[in-house]
């Protein structure tokens, strides 16, 4: 299909159709790195399985097996938010995260769980979801279990990591899939405000944190070193 706009000039189609085939390739890229990681031979068995606490006002601190997020799935995908213990406010950026899998979480929940799991109580994640309007996705709080100390995503309660990590279920048992590394930037892939900003004249703003509303004393607090 050809793609020609008004006014615009022969050089700006060539540059354009160049690059046209450039993303055409990143596509292809992404699916191909995407079927390397379903061909990934079984990770972990789970450590245990964990008790978190319901964070949703319907639920509230009730008590939910880690094996019961998968709900009538296979697979649960699971995104730490930096949002420890005592922390004033979650971390901007993973709350801008969670912004965007709260908006996806009804359509992935036809193919897999989706849960959203925090160090800071049940309660605390509970305010801070209703004030951000996160009605369409799970959130259970891991206060009390190690669940963040053994999958990689805190150093100690307190400086909590944002992490993606994908659990596999069969019949017997269940197993770890995949984790996104801290070193790196793969948290991207499902993060919307950053992906968007790509496709702007200016790119990705000069700054570390999408715009908020707020910040966070807790960087200085536990990050400042």
């Amino acid at each position: 299909m050809k793609h020609n706009y008004p006014n615009e000039s022969a050089e700006y189609r060539r540059e354009r159709d160049a690059l046209a085939e450039e993303e055409a390739d990143l596509i292809e890229r992404v699916k191909a790195v995407a079927a390397k990681r379903r061909q990934l031979p079984p990770g972990g068995m789970l450590k245990e399985d964990y008790t978190f606490s319901r964070a949703t006002d319907d639920k509230l601190g009730e008590p939910v097996a880690f094996s019961t997020l998968f709900r009538e799935h296979d697979t649960l995908l699971l995104y730490n938010l930096m949002f420890g213990p005592s922390w004033d406010n979650p971390c901007p950026s993973c709350t801008s995260i969670v912004d965007g899998l709260n908006s996806v979480a009804l359509q992935v929940s036809h193919d897999a769980a989706l849960v959203v799991v925090a160090k800071a109580s049940a309660e605390k994640l509970n305010a801070w979801a209703k004030g951000r309007g996160w009605s369409q996705i799970d959130l259970v709080s891991g206060i009390d279990a190690t669940y963040q100390a053994d999958y990689g995503c805190q150093e100690s309660d307190e400086r909590q990591f944002g992490k993606m990590n994908v659990f596999k279920k069969d019949a017997d048992s269940i197993f770890h899939f995949w984790g996104s590394e801290i070193r790196s930037n793969d948290i991207d892939m499902v993060w919307p405000y950053w992906n968007l900003m790509d496709l702007t004249p200016h790119g990705r703003p000069d700054r570390e944190d999408p715009p908020q509303n707020f910040t966070t004393d807790a960087f200085e607090k536990y990050f400042g070193d």
